[in-house]
């Protein structure tokens, strides 16, 4: 029997929590044992009585309020790898995502063929009303260009999921939305960077050491989450906003269009040779992203 800690950070979203845990406990995990991890920082909704109410299985740990993402998982992760409790993996998961009755079958199909790998989940947009057209949020990433600040995505970002994408594809970075990580990554490589990346990028800067240190990283495009695209990123290009909203999330900790974030994200990971070019990428990335807000889709 193999024991999995399900690592969720949360922030006054009770209900959006309340759906995920309930179709946590909808899953067929015969030879896993899940222990649910809620990481409650500073939620002012009511969620950690109704965690209390109605899962009392699932172990809280209770944030000041300044955790953000990165301390917040990393407290669960080290509850999750306790040496009393000590679990193989670690999932972590988003408190707004959905799923198949069938995902954690298809992660555990998944890890039986690459035991010791992280295995990420194939993101796809939560949409509603008819004719609603599903997209590819993430699929994976080929390369990054650093000097043109470019991921080189697996395939284009909100391009239409027409036909299943079955097997293992690899990444060399995944979101921490529904990553499955085998404790001896941890253990190679240390935990989320909190400290300088709070928010944003940790969870690629987290999977690029990763590769690094030859630890191999892929997407299951059979293990699918659907990603309500309006409640996640804030500052995003693709969230409906006026611009002064959106420029003023270049400036704030908890967007993912934080200008200071993804400078430090990028000065860690940019090739050392090319590092005179680094103020040019940066001009780059803000300019595309200004672009990308007047010309993307919005949700």
């Amino acid at each position: 029997m193999k024991r999995w800690g399900v690592v969720i950070p949360t922030r006054n979203r009770e209900d959006s929590l309340r759906k995920v845990l309930t179709l946590l406990n909808r899953q067929s995990h015969e030879g896993v044992d899940l222990s649910i991890i809620v990481v409650v920082d500073g939620s002012t909704d009511g969620t950690s009585e109704m965690l209390r109410k109605e899962f009392p299985s699932a172990a809280v740990i209770e944030g000041d309020g300044n955790w953000w993402w990165s301390r917040s998982v990393n407290e669960g992760c080290k509850r999750a790898l306790d040496k009393g409790t000590e679990a193989d993996a670690v999932l972590l998961l988003n408190d707004d995502v959905e799923f198949p009755d069938d995902y954690i079958r298809h992660l555990m199909d998944a890890n039986k063929k690459e035991p010791g790998a992280v295995i990420g989940s194939l993101n796809l947009t939560h949409e509603t009303g008819a004719g609603a057209l599903t997209r590819i949020f993430f699929s994976g990433v080929k390369r990054f260009r650093w000097w043109l600040g470019k991921m080189e995505r697996a395939h284009g970002f909100l391009t239409p999921y027409e036909r299943a994408m079955p097997g293992l594809y690899p990444s060399v970075v995944l979101p921490g939305r529904g990553s499955l990580v085998p404790s001896r990554v941890f253990k190679a490589i240390g935990f989320f960077d909190e400290r300088k990346l709070p928010q944003y990028k940790a969870d690629y800067d987290f999977f690029l050491r990763a590769n690094k240190h030859r630890i191999p990283v892929y997407i299951s495009g059979d293990s699918i989450i659907y990603v309500k695209v309006e409640s996640t990123g804030g500052g995003a290009p693709f969230v409906k906003q006026r611009f002064l909203t959106f420029f003023s999330s270049l400036f704030k900790t908890n967007t993912r269009t934080n200008l200071a974030q993804n400078l430090i994200f990028y000065a860690r990971h940019y090739p050392r040779w090319a590092l005179p070019l680094l103020p040019l990428t940066g001009f780059m990335v803000l300019t595309r992203q200004i672009v990308r807000f007047f010309t993307e889709k919005k949700y």
